[in-house]
């Protein structure tokens, strides 16, 4: 009464996606920190640091931007309130 009923495995279609978990797998999140890690140290380390007078020359330019900045707006806002009075 039992009938003999064979299976052939070859004949079911392959689905790429069940297939990924026999691949090899890359580096986990603490290999990945730890490489990221590395190479921020050697970077680091190669990078031509800035001079003290690099770091002034930067706040001098910071500065006059925003002295300009400053003035620019006082003069527009000079010229809305007194020249153009807008809604008095």
């Amino acid at each position: 009464m039992h009938s003999s009923i064979s299976f052939n495995v070859s004949n079911y279609p392959k689905y790429d996606k069940y297939s990924k978990q026999d691949q090899k797998k890359g580096p986990g999140l603490f290999g990945r920190i730890t490489l990221f890690l590395k190479n921020a140290i050697r970077i680091l380390r190669i990078a031509n640091k800035p001079k003290r007078k690099d770091y002034f020359l930067t706040f001098k330019i910071c500065a006059i931007g925003l002295v300009v900045l400053g003035a620019l707006s006082y003069v527009i806002q000079l010229i809305f309130s007194v020249a153009l009075p807008i809604g008095n």
